[in-house]
């Protein structure tokens, strides 16, 4: 009896053992102790119809492929706006979130450089620039919020809707209510133009508009279109004024805990993800300005500037640039620009 006892007493021991062993730690993302699945929780305010979020899609299938992670993708705010997302991926609720680069100015300053209107002269510069060592410099400044940059996503170039008159120069802006990112850059821009312009949630901006609480909003193409914001906006200008990117940032903690092969799984991943969402946004952004142009429902007048009127907006904007430029310092604006030019060549 004594000995039978003894036996089960060890193999109960033993079960208990094995058990703990594979208990999730770490910051709570599941990742399991003998290394071969780990859970990445990944949030972001797009819709699921989004090109960022069809690159996460991309992500989690080549991910998921190489055996070693678990990928789960949280669209559409379910943890909350940017900032809030931001935070628990501090506190290690989330894995990753995927805000926008001026979400990210108190962890690194000179983020704020990126939104601001007319600054790259084509979207090929701004990619180039952020993939550059001006872009990896940013990114490595959020390590010290315990935050870990894995790169860049596009947003787009931004574009000017409104339900009250077509925009062909600032003057005409006289008046609007727009609404804005919440970026400081951003209401300084349009209400220098004339505007009144105010930052407000993303989330509730189809129905402030429905509702004329604002007149107006920019936005990329691709956000105008899936969010169906044509259908409550009679004009859309294509101001191309500010070229937005989202920064997908990874808990710290989580990132260190990898092996050196997990992480660059997680990179490679990534870069293939980054890739496949300019595919799309190149294959797809013309056919939804069509679409816009064209439907019959909802009929939004598409206007695209000419060269002249563009310059008149670039003109405008120059007192916004040089406000930054004094307020975030000479030197770092002039080297941002040094690496803008460098990426133009």
């Amino acid at each position: 009896m004594k000995k039978n006892a003894t036996v089960l007493l060890g193999l109960m021991l033993t079960l208990t053992l094995t058990a703990c062993g594979t208990q999730t730690q770490g910051n709570g993302e599941g990742a399991e102790a003998d290394g071969t699945v780990k859970t990445i929780k990944i949030g972001h305010g797009a819709s699921e119809s989004y090109h960022m979020h069809r690159a996460w899609e991309k992500f989690s299938e080549t991910l998921e492929g190489a055996g070693h992670f678990q990928v789960e993708i949280y669209p559409s705010s379910q943890f909350g706006n940017d900032a809030e997302m931001i935070e628990n991926v501090q506190t290690g609720d989330l894995t990753m979130a995927t805000p926008p680069s001026s979400f990210l100015t108190d962890q690194a300053p000179e983020m704020a450089l990126i939104e601001l209107p007319y600054v790259f002269p084509s979207r090929e510069a701004a990619v180039n620039t952020l993939k550059g060592e001006w872009g990896k410099k940013q990114l490595a400044e959020l390590n010290d919020d315990g935050l870990y940059g894995l790169g860049y996503l596009e947003n787009g170039l931004r574009h000017l809707t409104n339900s009250k008159l077509p925009v062909r120069k600032p003057s005409d802006l006289s008046g609007l209510k727009l609404r804005t990112m919440q970026v400081p850059a951003h209401v300084y821009l349009w209400n220098d133009l004339g505007a009144t312009a105010e930052g407000a949630p993303f989330a509730e901006l189809y129905n402030n508009l429905s509702t004329g609480r604002f007149d107006g909003q920019e936005n990329p193409i691709a956000h105008i279109h899936a969010q169906k914001f044509h259908e409550v906006q009679d004009y859309l200008t294509l101001t191309g004024h500010v070229y937005t990117g989202y920064v997908p940032v990874m808990n710290l903690e989580f990132w260190n805990g990898l092996s050196s092969e997990e992480q660059q799984e997680i990179q490679a991943a990534f870069d293939q993800a980054f890739d496949y969402q300019l595919e799309l946004i190149a294959q797809e952004e013309s056919k939804q300005l069509e679409e816009i142009a064209n439907n019959t429902q909802f009929k939004t007048e598409v206007i695209e500037l000419t060269e002249a009127e563009k310059q008149a907006f670039i003109d405008a904007a120059q007192p916004t640039l040089e406000h930054y430029r004094e307020e975030l310092g000479a030197e770092a604006f002039d080297a941002f620009k040094q690496a803008i030019a460098a990426a133009s060549k």
